[in-house]
């Protein structure tokens, strides 16, 4: 149930796309699923028995890696923000937040680098994994932060001045717990790494805490 469960789906002609589960986002209380479809705007929700096929969000942006808050609203990572990173030509999204039907969409951040993988902690704060470039050097610039529902307070969570890893990503809370679950990875690389959790209670960067 505390799983991230991502559906995509080739479109048919005759009917409605074919959805397969790969790595997405469930809600065991509602029983709703939401996910993209490939090469398709916007972002979709479907309900967990397959019916229910509905898009909430649309126009020429990527919406991807959903989250839902507590209060049924959804944050999300997008390029609506229409930027691209200072050293190549890539495209960068941010954190986004919008209501449970796709509409009243508000940016959460002013970021100029990518942020990913939104996840809510037990009080209510989102944590993220955000890339920075602010009195950063070039090779270690993705760490772990968090931020108010509403778009305030970003704050360093883990890994912002630590040199390796290079990147932090994918994190997530342990149940019943104060530690994150994440992965150990590298900066300007493929999404893989070492798996690895950090007490954040023990410091915010550095060795001590994994």
């Amino acid at each position: 149930p505390a799983g991230n469960v991502w559906l995509t789906a080739q479109p048919r002609e005759d009917g409605p796309p074919d959805v397969v589960v790969h790595n997405g986002l469930p809600t065991p209380v509602r029983g709703r699923l939401r996910f993209l479809l490939p090469d398709q705007p916007g972002g979709y929700e479907i309900q967990a028995d397959g019916s229910g096929l509905r898009q909430l969000t649309d126009g020429p942006y990527d919406d991807f890696e959903p989250t839902y808050l507590p209060d049924g609203d959804l944050v999300f990572c997008s390029s609506r923000c229409n930027r691209w990173v200072p050293c190549y030509f890539t495209q960068v999204a941010v954190l986004y937040r919008c209501g449970a039907d796709g509409h009243n969409i508000r940016q959460l951040s002013a970021n100029t680098e990518q942020e990913n993988t939104p996840w809510v902690l037990p009080d209510g704060r989102i944590l993220y994994d955000r890339w920075e470039y602010v009195d950063r050097n070039f090779g270690d610039a993705q760490g772990v932060w968090t931020v108010n529902p509403d778009g305030t307070n970003h704050a360093v969570y883990y890994g912002n001045n630590t040199n390796s890893p290079g990147a932090v990503l994918d994190a997530r809370v342990i149940p019943g717990t104060e530690n994150i679950l994440c992965t150990f990875s590298s900066c300007h690389d493929r999404p893989w790494g070492a798996l690895a959790i950090v007490d954040r209670r023990l410091g915010i960067d550095g060795r001590s805490p994994v």
